[in-house]
């Protein structure tokens, strides 16, 4: 029953969003000869691929180290067959897939591909949400206005469709996620936590990571307050009674001991994620990819500041970035093809990512798992940009090591803003 009011929830957010739909220009290649989809380097961005008017038709895509299909993980393997699966409906198509990411700036080597070697730009990539937003401004991308309707489907949560979406615009067709979460001891808590209070109150302990430059959880406290990181100007800033909550959070859990004494210690999620599995904390703020392929315990979606849940998100997009105006109906028919919802329920519980699409649950085991999960899901919201993080981390990190010192929220939240000032 829970499912299905949710689903209906879906259905009505779908007709909210637009009875006219975009009629999905798709075209079919000319038969020829199979091949399968392979793996090879990395090519040079000054060297142009020379191309044939007989030549079969070649899609290319490009894909970061940790969405291989030549890796030997059964996620690979899934994606692999897929990859081959859709060869197999064309004759003749060549999938030439490219391996980038690593240490490579993807939006600084699209841009240089693009400018030296337009013809070996990829016809279907994946980005990341921060890439997606970085390379749309480049203008290197082509929006998906006309060449598909997919995105009208009822079955996305709202947090992918913001992934997609860069001002109003669709440029990617999420695949795969990942949030911000809270887990749990089923054992300590018969049902999911449900305010702060409650749980600075119980004596129990939740770890998470203080010292991460990024401070993601801060972040995820502080927009839950519906208060943003830039001025009428555009400039960027903190409003202090915002900062004043997040801080006094903070400062009553501190001083009623709900931390861990190794908290301040903690720079990563998998630290913390380590002192719930060890029995130091019952509670662990964590991403979701850190743990859901062995599942420690029960989820939730972690509480604002008026104890609603509400968590940050971050995703993957296919996107289309060729120059090969032929190419994209097919890319954009190969990017839905591998975003089915059978299909992505499969390869994400083998991958230990997360659905973008409802339905995609109906394949995962656990009833508690995908109950826990769809929750973060639908308080989820996309992660603020690379820019925001590298100015409010730092301060927000600095500002959590004087409340742990014992300075006053309010104190701290003052200086904090007139020093911005």
């Amino acid at each position: 029953m829970k499912r299905f009011l949710r689903y209906t929830h879906y259905l009505l957010l779908a007709a909210l969003v637009g009875c006219s739909s975009l009629a999905p220009i798709l075209s079919t290649p000319t038969p020829a000869p199979a091949t399968e989809a392979t793996a090879t380097s990395q090519p040079d961005p000054t060297q142009a691929v020379p191309t044939k008017a007989s030549s079969p038709q070649t899609l290319r895509i490009w894909l970061p180290p940790e969405f291989d299909p030549s890796a030997e993980t059964v996620s690979a393997g899934l994606l692999n067959q897929r990859l081959n699966s859709f060869g197999e409906k064309y004759p003749g198509l060549k999938i030439d897939i490219r391996i980038k990411g690593g240490n490579t700036d993807i939006v600084n080597f699209l841009s240089a591909t693009n400018s030296a070697a337009p013809a070996s730009m990829p016809d279907l990539i994946v980005l990341s949400y921060d890439q997606l937003q970085a390379t749309a401004q480049t203008g290197i991308l082509h929006p998906l206005d006309g060449l598909t309707d997919i995105l009208q489907d009822p079955d996305w949560y709202v947090f992918a469709r913001e992934l997609s979406s860069i001002q109003n615009a669709a440029y990617g067709i999420p695949f795969a996620a990942d949030a911000l979460m809270t887990v749990y001891r089923p054992s300590v808590f018969e049902l999911p936590p449900s305010d702060w209070e409650s749980i600075i109150d119980s004596g129990t302990q939740m770890a998470f990571s203080a010292s991460d430059p990024q401070q993601y959880f801060s972040l995820s406290l502080y927009l839950s307050g519906s208060s943003q990181f830039t001025d009428e100007q555009g400039a960027f800033m903190l409003d202090e009674d915002t900062l004043v909550r997040v801080l006094s959070y903070y400062q009553n859990a501190y001083e009623a001991m709900a931390f861990p004494l190794t908290v301040r210690d903690m720079e990563t999620d998998v630290q913390s994620l380590n002192s719930y599995r060890t029995g130091e904390a019952d509670l662990a703020v964590v991403w979701a990819s850190s743990d859901i392929g062995v599942n420690s315990g029960a989820y939730t979606a972690i509480m604002g500041l008026d104890d609603a849940p509400h968590s940050i998100g971050d995703g993957w997009v296919w996107a289309l970035a060729g120059s090969n105006a032929d190419n994209q109906a097919l890319a954009v028919e190969l990017a839905t093809y591998l975003v089915e919802s059978e299909y992505m329920s499969e390869w994400t519980y083998a991958s230990g990512y997360l659905p973008t699409r409802p339905l995609a649950f109906d394949g995962w085991e656990d009833d508690a798992v995908k109950d826990g999960i769809d929750d973060v899901l639908l308080s989820a919201h996309p992660v603020p940009s690379p820019d925001v993080i590298a100015l409010s981390g730092p301060i927000m990190q600095e500002a959590l090591v004087r409340i742990f010192n014992g300075d006053q929220a309010e104190v701290v939240a003052r200086s904090v803003v007139e020093s911005l000032k």
